[in-house]
């Protein structure tokens, strides 16, 4: 039994839906990393405008669980608390919008917790259990610890960049990925049409 196909090549039609498969992936990812380069350049303005965002959300979110309260109510949930919930993120979340400063500095204060309590757990998992790679765990645990102190050594000034430069980062990566696997599939089209 020939399990074998007949590939033709790409021609016509057939070349314009395969452009149309792994094209428009590839342009957005290019605006994507061309934007993260932007935003790193302007990491102060991506920092203020990204906690500008994070309070809209949060007390957008707030609204929407206080009026969420409501209905459960009516149905017998717990209402006390989704209300007071709803309340706690309203709340922060205005205050993060009215004072984008402050709300910037507590972000910062709490991605350096977090990239400290991660990296000393990474550190000390990848120690204790010894697992296949464990160097790999222990030195990303390491270099996060370190973030973790050089960003609240340096607080209130890493307020400034850190944000915007995470933002910035993530964007570009977003946008690479994106334009990689979007030649894959080119190249993966080719493979299989010629």
């Amino acid at each position: 039994m020939d399990t074998s196909f007949k590939r033709e090549p790409l021609t016509g039609e057939r070349s314009k839906a395969a452009s149309a498969a792994w094209g428009p992936p590839f342009v957005l990812g290019l605006l994507m990393a061309v934007l993260g380069f932007v935003a790193l350049g302007a990491s102060f303005l991506t920092s203020l405008v990204s906690v500008i965002l994070f309070g809209a959300l949060l007390a957008g979110t707030g609204i929407a669980e206080i009026v969420s309260s409501f209905r459960v109510r009516k149905a017998g949930g717990p209402f006390w608390l989704y209300l007071l919930s709803g309340v706690l993120s309203t709340v922060v979340g205005f205050f993060v919008l009215v004072y984008p400063a402050a709300g910037l500095g507590a972000l910062t204060l709490l991605l350096a917790g977090y990239f400290f309590a991660s990296g000393l757990f990474h550190v000390v998992t990848s120690l204790m259990d010894r697992y296949p790679q464990w160097g790999w765990d222990c030195a990303y645990g390491v270099i996060s610890i370190a973030l973790g102190v050089i960003v609240m050594a340096q607080w209130p000034v890493s307020a400034v960049w850190l944000v915007g430069t995470l933002v910035g980062i993530s964007i570009l990566m977003r946008g690479i990925a994106l334009m990689a696997g979007s030649l894959e599939l080119r190249k993966g089209l080719r493979r299989v049409t010629t």
